[in-house]
């Protein structure tokens, strides 16, 4: 089987789609399928070498002349191919594939439109919030869109009950099937809460709507405590944060480490002693499950999938919306003062990590929805 992947971010961009893809592709090719990717990459990072069949599009090119050339590259590498299976770019395949007809799989882990006016400050909504208020014309004509290139797919697939409700609400009216986000479980010798200075760690896309602006201002409300901060990621607000560490004179507090791959992601995770993720939204989020992974405690908002992983604080500690520094800082020390507690809601997480969110069962659930697709009249 011949199988084109589309997704917008990919190695060595940080995030739950490039952690997916690369997984995803090596397991179907492990199968005996044949599989292309293309994706969209940061001019400095359109060589970038793996052991994939990748195709990159630069994003920061003109949008119409991206948005083209992207269309493109789908249809013609398409043209072959028996399914293609949309991770990101999904207007864009919709399009191209007005002209090829393939069978589509897609799979939704947010709403891009949401992300996108709320990363630009053009509105403070939270995503359910959005999903039934009314707009001007600018962000309605893009829901319409939206809705469009969703109902061209023949069938969804979401990490989440969350986001099968969103999807529900819009209209989509085939097949709609949740699959949960999985890692590949390992066990690790690790020791958490136990060293003098405290490791806080965040793996993130660097944007408006992931709060690391918060996650800094809880280290200068803590400055005097001993903690260090590694900002694992990359985004449109690093010279924002960047400015904001040096403005609280907080270089030897906070790192940024930019993006980096697996391997190198590992080492953060085996040093890290609490977790942090503040943002508005999350789907069901990769990083989140890693650090489970690695049993690092967590401290997360309740928000789309992570109310599951999280289960009402049993494994791990809640940030109450909207986020501040308070709340952040306040997290951090009820974890640091409570190391027992901390530990054991880990050993949870990880347990139901091995439960549920295995990569390798997840994947063949993937396989067996794929071959359906392609098979159906």
């Amino acid at each position: 089987m011949d199988i084109l992947i589309t997704v917008g971010i990919f190695p060595p961009d940080i995030g739950g789609p490039a952690s997916f893809v690369p997984k995803i592709a090596k397991y179907l090719i492990n199968k005996g399928h044949n599989v292309k990717i293309i994706c969209l990459s940061d001019k400095e990072d359109l060589t970038y070498k793996n052991e994939l069949n990748v195709i990159r599009i630069n994003r920061s090119s003109p949008i119409i002349f991206r948005w083209l050339k992207t269309i493109v590259k789908i249809y013609s590498n398409s043209k072959n191919s028996d399914l293609i299976f949309v991770n990101g770019l999904g207007t864009e395949t919709a399009i191209a594939n007005l002209f090829i007809r393939k069978k589509v799989i897609r799979k939704i882990v947010g709403d891009p439109v949401w992300e996108r006016v709320y990363n630009k400050n053009l509105i403070d909504e939270s995503f359910d919030d959005f999903q039934e208020n009314n707009h001007g014309l600018f962000i309605t004509l893009q829901k319409m869109i939206r809705n469009w290139s969703i109902n061209k797919s023949n069938l969804i697939i979401t990490p989440s009950q969350h986001l099968k409700n969103f999807l529900d609400k819009i209209g989509f009216d085939k097949n709609i099937f949740v699959i949960n986000n999985g890692v590949n479980i390992e066990q690790h010798n690790k020791v958490v809460l136990e060293n003098n200075i405290i490791q806080l760690l965040v793996v993130s896309r660097l944007v408006s709507q992931k709060n690391i602006d918060s996650i800094i201002k809880a280290v200068k409300v803590m400055e005097n405590e001993n903690i260090i901060l590694n900002i694992v990621g990359d985004g449109s607000e690093i010279n924002n944060l960047k400015l904001l560490v040096k403005k609280y004179e907080l270089d030897k507090k906070i790192n940024f480490i930019g993006k980096i791959e697996n391997t190198k992601l590992n080492e953060y995770l085996k040093n890290a002693d609490i977790f942090i993720q503040a943002s508005n939204y999350e789907g069901l989020p990769h990083s989140i499950l890693e650090a489970m992974n690695f049993e690092i405690p967590i401290l997360s908002t309740d928000v789309g999938g992570c109310s599951v992983l999280l289960n009402k604080g049993e494994r791990g500690y809640i940030l109450p919306m909207p986020v501040s520094e308070v709340e952040i800082s306040e997290g951090i020390r009820k974890i640091i003062n409570n190391k027992n507690e901390a530990k054991s809601k880990a050993t949870l997480a990880k347990n139901y990590l091995n439960k549920e969110h295995n990569f390798k069962t997840n994947a063949e659930i993937y396989h067996e929805k794929i071959k359906e697709v392609v098979k159906s009249q």
